[in-house]
């Protein structure tokens, strides 16, 4: 299936459940496709890493630790390249040309997405944010520790997708690099370096719904830094400093979910050439928690399908973008 431009509004195509043809909009009558409810869940984005250059050598939690008590997705696939566009897909279904060329705050859409559908359900939502002090930051005029001009981290043009929604970011739903929303401003926010306002959050058991963590520039793996200078073993670090605290504070309890996954594999030559669905390469994913059966599973997943999952499992109102034509998660839950 080729990447096909679109403006916004949910598809009003025909989506294929357990062998079914059946309307999104009968989708409220059913299980939701056997997907449990989701309480508090976790989402980590590690940066562009390939899923054949991680090894026990260079991640040993996440595979030494991880993987044997997790669902690990064995053929997960990025949607495209550039990293924004993956950001985008992962949390709209869709993206543009723009977002596949990393153009950050030039992107911006008035496109549905998933924290919208969060905010309609009631639910709540925080983009947790290590490179940076500001909230809801577009990159201008803020510093990022330890990396000093916030583009060099990429986190807040590139790897923010709540900033370029118009309806999340502007006030009154519109854009403005100024006039920027209360929502986004309490929840598009830091989280300390390293991660000590979250960590509180996560004692004091007033973590939202939905926890889109976003670590800085060194962290998720995306360069090589001191003292560590091998940016695979940065994000392990990373991961064996927060799924512990995670999974040990009282929000994570009998429903909550961890998941981890990388934004794209290490493209070469810039745009793949296809510009296209599925094409973000192979990249590493995993399920944690209480209602996930551990295992490997195949099962050709990107982006698009994480979306899908997790509208099920917050039991929003339908699918957005190209959630709406892919299959969700469903063989890794616990029945």
């Amino acid at each position: 299936m080729r990447y096909r431009a679109k403006t916004g509004v949910l598809a009003a195509m025909v989506c294929v459940i357990a062998g079914m043809s059946l309307p999104v909009g009968a989708a409220a009558t059913l299980p939701y496709e056997g997907i449990p409810h989701f309480g508090h869940v976790f989402l980590i984005v590690g940066e562009n890493t390939t899923y054949s250059h991680i090894k026990p050598s260079n991640m040993p939690y996440l595979l030494g630790t991880l993987k044997p008590r997790s669902a690990w997705m064995t053929e997960y696939r990025g949607t495209t390249h550039w990293s924004q566009a993956n950001y985008v897909a992962m949390t709209s279904g869709q993206f543009t040309r723009c977002e596949q060329q990393d153009y950050g705050i030039a992107c911006h859409q008035n496109v549905p997405n998933l924290f919208n559908q969060i905010d309609v359900a009631g639910g709540s939502w925080t983009t947790w944010l290590e490179g940076g002090s500001a909230r809801c930051d577009t990159g201008s005029g803020s510093t990022c520790d330890p990396q000093g001009p916030c583009p060099l981290t990429g986190f807040f043009t590139t790897g923010n997708p709540a900033i370029l929604y118009d309806d999340i970011e502007g006030a009154n739903g519109v854009w403005s690099e100024t006039d920027k929303s209360q929502e986004c401003l309490h929840h598009d926010i830091y989280a300390g370096n390293p991660m000590g306002i979250f960590n509180k959050a996560l004692g004091d058991g007033t973590v939202p719904d939905f926890n889109y963590i976003l670590p800085n520039g060194c962290d998720d793996g995306e360069a090589n830094c001191k003292p560590v200078n091998d940016r695979y073993t940065q994000f392990d670090n990373y991961l064996a400093k927060e799924i512990p605290k995670i999974m040990s504070s009282p929000s994570f309890g009998s429903d909550g979910l961890i998941i981890v996954t990388y934004d794209e594999s290490e493209r070469q030559n810039g745009l793949d050439p296809k510009y296209g669905y599925g094409q973000g390469g192979h990249v590493a994913m995993l399920f944690i928690g209480p209602q996930v059966q551990p295992g490997e599973y195949p099962g050709a997943y990107n982006h698009y399908g994480l979306l899908r999952t997790l509208e099920d499992g917050y039991r929003l109102n339908g699918y957005v973008g190209y959630a709406n034509d892919v299959p969700a998660i469903t063989p890794i839950w616990s029945r």
